[in-house]
């Protein structure tokens, strides 16, 4: 799927249908993939959390499963609001928030599924966890 200019524009409304793993992608009843802004969380095709050796990661598959399955309870079958900031490969990389209005990244990381990404977290002016 090609990601229209129009879309990284406008705020969009992710109905979450299936979880990657802990930062995306999360796939939208609408086709569209999010790659979470801001955040870390391992993962199950690459080393790369190894290789930076941050704070926090474990690395086996066990990790990325537990992260996959935390971020699923908190977005399967929710609707996100998101706003783009970003593409990274065929996904959109978006800023959301959970319809209790937390933020989608503040709350994945409080609940222990990744990291900030200081870089991105700077790069998409991501704020305060509160």
């Amino acid at each position: 799927m090609i990601i229209a200019a129009a879309l990284l524009a406008a705020p969009f409304a992710c109905i979450v249908t299936k979880v990657h793993d802990g930062d995306g992608p999360l796939w939208c009843v609408n086709g569209v993939k999010v790659r979470v802004a801001g955040i870390q969380a391992p993962d199950f095709e690459s080393a790369e959390p190894c290789r930076r050796r941050r704070a926090g990661y474990v690395c086996n598959d066990a990790a990325a499963e537990r992260s996959r399955q935390i971020v699923e309870r908190l977005v399967l079958r929710q609707t996100l609001a998101c706003r783009p900031v970003d593409r990274s490969y065929k996904r959109v990389v978006a800023r959301c928030t959970l319809p209790d209005g937390r933020s989608l990244s503040c709350a994945v990381i409080a609940a222990g599924a990744a990291v900030r990404w200081v870089l991105y977290w700077r790069r998409y002016r991501m704020g305060d966890c509160r």
